[in-house]
């Protein structure tokens, strides 16, 4: 055991005498004095108590603040989408006569006495009643004060947890469907949609809602009663904005997840229900989980996953009683990142024009961008891994005067060089 032992520190010893790590070699060497030893062992767990703490800042650095977010006003060639903007279909007279006198996905109890003896089948029977043909909602639509088909850019987009909506202009619809964005030749964002005051009169203006989100946000439980307009025959409602977009730099997509505290849209959670990723999407999936956690089984309003079962109308009434538990805001801090990608809408003004009147036949929606974007929020890596080998690199030279070399010495002395052991 003991001839083990000294064979084993013979090899460390020569392995310390003539490696390229500076100061080591002193604290075995047999012609210097103890003193002098014990002053070359004190240097060197100083400089290797430097460099141990310089790698460990460099290193929380790059997992603890790997990105940053500024901003930049320097308008040279942004190139910024114009908001989704959404009509809702929150309820109809069916579901306000028999189940809920408000919008059933906001979990409100609001209920009439029939929803306690509905069945699934009902409640999903009237959720499809609220279908409503694009072509008998909106009339006319232009954009820049150029004429489009309405119906070819507005599609159906359901189980948001509000009912059904017609969007434009949103990536869940498709990477194909965003076609409208404002750059150095289209300056200008000005959308006018007319509404057919007979939608109106069949829906009920309450039961048709306008949204305008950016182009990953959904109309949801929580911004359902923001940044949203209720239609009235005849009127015209102004809605001015102005936007600030985010731009992330190339090097932002390969930091982690976790370390830079937001998701692409292409990175979808693991058994996402939806097809891409937003917070929106994410934050309604919790939602879906907890009712099914809760209560066995999914309001009718939204999406259903593969092997669950729509509540009837008595367990439509254990959700409203859970409500807290399962749409708390919280959830989406605790189950959901921000999105890596976005632009803040700021609503200046959303109000009935007084100067403009129309005919009773329609309804009119003016969006308007106020000016073209010239800020936005620049997201760019502050430690990449370059930056981690060079300051790791700069810290063991300047500490210990080694390099990439000395990791190759130490098989060579430690496990080659045995022969000049005596």
């Amino acid at each position: 055991m003991w001839q083990a032992f000294v064979w084993c520190w013979k090899v460390i010893k020569q392995y310390l005498s003539n490696c390229n790590i500076h100061g080591v070699k002193y604290l075995v060497d047999d012609r210097l004095s103890y003193p002098e030893r014990l002053f070359w062992l004190v240097s060197c767990i100083l400089c290797w108590y430097g460099c141990a703490s310089m790698i460990h800042d460099v290193l929380r650095n790059y997992i603890v603040y790997p990105v940053a977010v500024t901003m930049e006003s320097m308008f040279l060639d942004w190139v910024t989408p114009f908001p989704t903007i959404f009509f809702c279909i929150s309820s109809t007279k069916t579901i306000k006569n028999n189940y809920f006198r408000g919008n059933p996905g906001m979990l409100i109890n609001f209920t009439n006495a029939k929803l306690l003896g509905a069945t699934s089948e009902e409640l999903l029977s009237a959720y499809e009643q609220m279908r409503y043909p694009c072509a008998n909602l909106l009339d006319a639509c232009t954009w820049n004060n150029r004429k489009f088909n309405c119906c070819s850019e507005f599609e159906e987009l359901q189980k948001t947890g509000i009912g059904r909506c017609l969007a434009m202009n949103t990536y869940h619809l498709g990477e194909d469907k965003m076609r409208y964005f404002i750059n150095r030749t289209v300056k200008h964002g000005d959308l006018i949609v007319d509404v057919r005051s007979s939608a109106i009169t069949e829906l009920g203006n309450t039961a048709i809602t306008v949204h305008v989100l950016n182009n990953l946000q959904l109309p949801t439980i929580n911004n359902f009663e923001k940044n949203q307009a209720l239609m009235k025959s005849g009127s015209v409602i102004r809605i001015e904005f102005t936007m600030r977009d985010t731009y992330n730099e190339p090097g932002v997509e390969r930091v982690a997840i976790e370390p830079r505290d937001c998701r692409f849209r292409h990175e979808k959670q693991r058994d996402s229900m939806f097809a891409i990723y937003s917070s929106d999407s994410c934050y309604l999936q919790t939602i879906i989980q907890r009712m099914v956690e809760f209560c066995g089984c999914v309001n009718f309003f939204y999406f259903v996953p593969k092997g669950v079962r729509v509540c009837n109308g008595t367990e439509m009434l254990c959700i409203i009683a859970n409500k807290s538990k399962i749409a708390s805001e919280d959830l989406r801090d605790e189950f959901c990142q921000p999105d890596c990608e976005g632009t803040s809408i700021i609503i200046n003004r959303w109000e009935p024009d007084e100067h403009e009147a129309l005919g009773r036949s329609h309804s009119r929606f003016h969006f308007k961008l106020l000016s073209h974007p010239t800020i936005r929020f620049r997201r760019y890596v502050v430690y990449d891994l370059l930056d981690v080998i060079v300051s790791v690199g700069s810290a063991v030279g300047l500490f210990m005067g080694a390099s990439i070399l000395s990791i190759f010495e130490i098989p060579y002395w430690l496990f080659i060089r045995r022969d000049k052991i005596r």
